[in-house]
């Protein structure tokens, strides 16, 4: 299935950019629909890390993510997994003149019988407004 990226350019450092990023249970911060995260499992957020998660849009969904690429300041990669689906996240980082080219993808790798069914909606519109509203939360959280 194909990857889906939105980007933008925050006027902050890379380093702070990807200290707010990785921080998962911040996420609820700047996600468009109510969100619960916890640590599953304890230390610092490395590759391995898990996740307890509730997402609260169109129902309520348990699930748990999983990071699975984590190279500071420049990339954070997991993956998310409940009923709907499981679903590869990615922010990719890259400074430029002290701002930071901030990019964020989402890739489905399984999805539920309506998500498959609700997919050509979703990925044409839903998905790429959604990465959009997440980036613009996250600039305002990041410059303001």
């Amino acid at each position: 299935m194909a990857t889906i990226e939105k980007q933008t350019t925050i006027n902050a450092p890379a380093e702070k950019v990807f200290k707010y990023l990785s921080e998962i249970p911040r996420h609820t911060e700047w996600a468009a629909h109510r969100l619960e995260i916890e640590p599953a499992s304890e230390g610092a957020v490395a590759v391995g890390s898990t996740f307890n998660c509730v997402g609260h849009e169109m129902g309520t969904h348990r699930g748990k993510v999983t990071v699975t690429e984590f190279v500071p300041n420049s990339r954070v990669v997991y993956e998310a997994e409940d009923d709907t689906g499981r679903f590869r996240h990615h922010f990719v980082l890259e400074e430029e003149s002290g701002a930071t080219r901030l990019t964020k993808g989402v890739e489905p790798l399984r999805l539920s019988l309506l998500f498959k069914i609700l997919s050509p909606v979703a990925l044409a519109f839903m998905v790429p407004r959604g990465l959009n509203g997440d980036l613009q939360r996250i600039k305002a959280k990041l410059e303001g």
